[in-house]
């Protein structure tokens, strides 16, 4: 059996698994709560929407910088325009359709599709180190409910989780895993000359650190839409939000759709549960993770159109081609 085919059967069969376990757990919830009605504080949703557009921004600036670092000269405006304008296309299955919409809109502005492709792929690369390397604050959290027994197996579990991803921002290794991509994806290879150093890719690894904080705080005004929650008690949320982008991979559906959402709705529960107890903080931590979704939707939305009108004038070689085009007729 193919490679491809093994990870999609264990992507299927996680997914069946979540959307099981999300199910009963709500349903029996439901039955012993029977909580019909749950009003929502709007309000909040303006403050989840621009976390989630802060996060998207940060990230932004870091593709762009990872370009720069490449070589790429090309204006930073409408670059990081072509950028949120290319993450309406996450939502179509495997990521293709972002990408060839960024190397369109961010051709337009002269760069060209070798280091759009590249700096893509680096992006994603330290976007996912830097999310699991975050995603031990909720690690920790967690930790806390576990037995004393469990709890001690947790740490050395933890540490090594750390390591090996530390490790991962070695160009070396690095390196090896981008050029398979870039073999998939049928481009050239990058040679060991062009290769960012450790330190561009720690810097890399480091700047999309405030994406995690802005999603957690977007997770934090979710829960505020339907319960009081400090935020000093939400201190966790930011790893908690990278722990969902980390272990959305394992979902087949775009945006990491279903396994995203089960790990969100489990985050809530624990933090509501001490005030609400468990069925009725699972039934409120399900209409979290569906606001959460919602609110998501809308700041994508909401930069990607900002993006289209930003890149919407033509190709600057067209142009050229157009002005041309009547001194030639002439």
């Amino acid at each position: 059996m193919k490679k491809g085919r093994i990870i999609f059967w264990i992507k299927l069969v996680v997914m069946l698994a979540v959307a099981a376990a999300v199910a009963y757990a709500l349903h029996d919830a439901w039955t012993k709560v029977r909580l019909k009605h749950i009003a929502i504080e709007w309000r909040w949703g303006g403050v989840a929407v621009a976390g989630f557009c802060a996060s998207m921004l940060t990230s932004g600036f870091v593709w762009r910088a990872l370009a720069a670092r490449m070589g790429d000269r090309s204006p930073t405006l409408p670059l990081i325009g072509a950028y949120t304008f290319s993450q309406v296309g996450k939502y179509i299955p495997g990521k293709v359709a972002l990408l060839l919409m960024r190397i369109e809109r961010a051709g337009r502005f002269g760069m060209n599709a070798g280091t759009c492709t590249l700096s893509t792929l680096l992006e994603n690369a330290l976007y996912m180190i830097s999310g699991g390397l975050a995603g031990m604050m909720a690690i920790v959290k967690l930790g806390e409910a576990l037995p004393p027994r469990q709890r001690v197996l947790l740490w050395p579990v933890t540490i090594a989780a750390v390591a090996i991803l530390a490790t991962g921002c070695a160009p070396p290794l690095f390196y090896r895993g981008v050029n398979q991509l870039l073999r998939k994806f049928k481009r050239p290879e990058v040679p060991r000359q062009e290769w960012l150093g450790v330190g561009s890719l720690v810097l890399g690894v480091l700047g999309f650190l405030p994406c995690w904080i802005f999603g957690g705080i977007s997770l934090w005004a979710s829960v505020c839409c339907v319960h009081p929650l400090s935020l000093g008690e939400s201190w966790w949320f930011a790893g908690a939000y990278a722990l969902s982008v980390i272990i959305g991979m394992a979902s087949l559906l775009p945006g990491g759709t279903g396994v995203r959402d089960a790990l969100l709705l489990a985050a809530v529960t624990i933090a509501l549960t001490p005030a609400m107890g468990i069925d009725a903080a699972t039934l409120t931590a399900g209409v979290v993770a569906l606001l959460q979704r919602l609110f998501q939707v809308v700041a994508e939305l909401l930069l990607g159109l900002a993006g289209a009108a930003i890149t919407s004038r033509r190709n600057v070689a067209e142009e050229h081609q157009a002005e041309r085009a009547p001194e030639s007729s002439s």
